[in-house]
């Protein structure tokens, strides 16, 4: 499987997943996706680009800011991009347009756009692509500012992941068997590794033009209430889902053995508490 297989699997994973992707995912990721804001600070009559909208949570939330402007918002995944559009007109949001296009091309003239924003929607595949064509269609007086997963998973995640390489059943069916060596393919690629490397980011992003650049780090705490809160959240991640559908039975048994285990230093009287730590990149072209 190559770079361009892997991200089209992900992205059909996305639109499978979509609408339980916004109702167990996006609420959690907001206070990141609000950081972004921040960050960006649009202004009114600023036109922006959503890179990677997923199901437009950050779009949703730049929009009200640039009226009477608006925001441009693509993805890949067009289940997604179903989601995003019935997100923002039930929310009586009329200033976003929403597109399914690949963010390695941005079919936009250059020097479009105010400000460019992401909130973990770069690719993990072909960012430094990304990167040289935010660059092409951002003002010389805008910014680029995206929000990014660093090298170590947290605790939840990094056990999620350990014990499903242990549990997972060895027989993979014909949708989990591309699904599973597109996540071995972005988890060990150089390329896709060195996206939670800051000093990486901030070299590619040298290398695409932006003169001026800053990475910050800033650390979300997050709670589950318990173990199944915590599946849910992660089974809306497509991937997911499918190796813990197609777990046999005692390695399932196995695993939520395991992971309760994992689990214990985590669990307070409070629930499941975690910490997400993200990495936060600031650009200017000149």
């Amino acid at each position: 499987m190559n770079a361009n297989e892997a991200t089209l699997v992900r992205a059909d994973e996305y639109s499978r997943m979509a609408e339980a992707y916004d109702a167990n995912v996006a609420p959690r990721f907001e206070p990141i996706a609000r950081e972004v804001l921040r960050l960006a600070d649009p202004q009114s009559n600023e036109l922006f680009l959503d890179v990677g909208t997923g199901t437009g949570l950050l779009a949703c939330l730049l929009a009200p800011r640039v009226l009477p402007q608006g925001v441009v918002a693509i993805d890949l995944a067009d289940g997604a991009i179903s989601v995003a559009s019935y997100r923002a007109g039930n929310a009586g949001i009329r200033n976003i347009r929403f597109e399914m296009l690949d963010s390695r091309n941005i079919v936009y003239r250059g020097k479009l756009f105010d400000g460019v924003a992401s909130n973990l929607g770069v690719p993990d595949l072909g960012y430094d692509r990304v990167f040289q064509e935010v660059h092409r269609v951002v003002k010389p007086t805008g910014r680029f500012v995206f929000s990014e997963w660093p090298k170590e998973p947290s605790a939840s995640f990094a056990a999620l992941r350990q014990l499903i390489e242990v549990h997972g059943t060895p027989t993979p069916s014909k949708e989990l068997g591309p699904v599973r060596e597109a996540g071995r393919l972005i988890r060990t690629d150089p390329e896709a590794v060195a996206l939670g490397d800051p000093k990486a980011m901030l070299n590619a992003l040298g290398v695409a033009g932006f003169d001026r650049r800053e990475a910050v780090t800033k650390d979300f705490p997050v709670r589950f209430a318990a173990i199944e809160d915590f599946l849910t959240f992660a089974t809306s991640f497509g991937w997911y889902e499918r190796e813990l559908k197609e777990m046999p039975p005692a390695g399932r048994a196995a695993f939520d053995a395991d992971l309760s285990a994992r689990f214990r230093p985590l669990t307070t009287a409070n629930g499941i508490e975690d910490v997400w730590r993200l990495n936060f990149f600031i650009a200017h072209p000149e």
